[in-house]
């Protein structure tokens, strides 16, 4: 759940940086979860769920058309309600932890008319950590993502506007013998008031293909596993905004909201304030 906050933060990468160009990020992201969406895309109060999130990227473009990255999170959490799973992490204290780390290359296939980038990624938890749990950090399974990203300006009609979305198809590993893939869609859509200045409204969806309906009775044996193999449906959407400070800094702040979803927590609200430093080129 909160390693997918993370990966929502930054933008589809239609357009790749130009060669010998490299970067780092950090990330913070607070997060409140108030609500459990049923199988029916019902709402119930099961809990609270709070949890901070803190990432750090890197990103290198050996060429124009070649960029490899790889980004790892810090989760900590905690849930407060009358109904916690029968695991420590739903004890009521903050609960830290590393966990996933994602390794992604881009390739620039188009520029004009419309910029398209495929992309590949792994995704690998980086140690054993409990995933059962309403404040469990993440699923703790290993991922292979198969995605493409496009973009166009659009200045013909709007100036100094832009679109850009990504498709990511996620092979997951199976849990119990139960597949429970995902695919994910995000789309963007932003304005700059200045060449250091734009603000986006992004949407983002989520549909998890197999799984299992929730909440189950701890006497069904698939209970232990029920987190990772939830039918996590759902979509969000929120705005963000980007400075560019300088030629090498820039900083960004969004905010996300969901508004319909099945078989999770409901995004109550997510802040996420990043911070991206040009290396310059090599």
């Amino acid at each position: 759940m909160w390693a997918l906050v993370w990966a929502n933060v930054g933008h589809a990468q239609a357009w790749l940086p130009p060669a010998g160009s490299g970067s780092v990020s950090l990330a913070y992201v607070d997060t409140w979860d108030f609500k459990h969406y049923t199988p029916t895309g019902g709402e119930v109060d099961a809990g609270h769920i709070r949890a901070f999130t803190y990432a750090a990227g890197v990103e290198f473009s050996p060429t124009d058309r070649l960029m490899f990255a790889a980004y790892l999170p810090m989760v900590e959490s905690r849930y407060s309600g009358n109904k916690p799973h029968p695991t420590s992490v739903d004890n009521g204290s903050y609960h830290a932890t590393v966990t996933d780390l994602r390794t992604e290359v881009h390739y620039q296939l188009l520029l004009e008319p419309v910029a398209i980038a495929p992309y590949v990624a792994i995704v690998t938890p980086t140690h054993d950590y409990q995933t059962l749990g309403h404040a469990a950090p993440g699923r703790g399974l290993d991922e292979r993502w198969v995605g493409v990203a496009f973009g166009k300006t659009l200045d013909k009609w709007i100036p100094r506007t832009y679109v850009d979305a990504r498709f990511t198809y996620a092979f997951v590993e199976q849990v119990q013998g139960i597949s429970h893939d995902k695919e994910n869609v995000e789309v963007e859509m932003g304005y700059f008031f200045t060449p250091y200045l734009s603000l986006q409204g992004m949407w983002h969806w989520q549909q998890t293909l197999g799984g299992i309906d929730v909440p189950i009775p701890k006497s069904n044996p698939l209970f232990p596993y029920h987190d990772q193999l939830a039918r996590d449906n759902f979509t969000n959407i929120g705005a963000s905004t980007a400075w560019q400070y300088s030629d090498r800094m820039g900083f960004s702040l969004s905010y996300l909201t969901g508004v319909m979803g099945r078989n999770g927590h409901k995004l109550g609200r997510s802040i996420a304030v990043g911070f991206n430093y040009e290396l310059g080129n090599f």
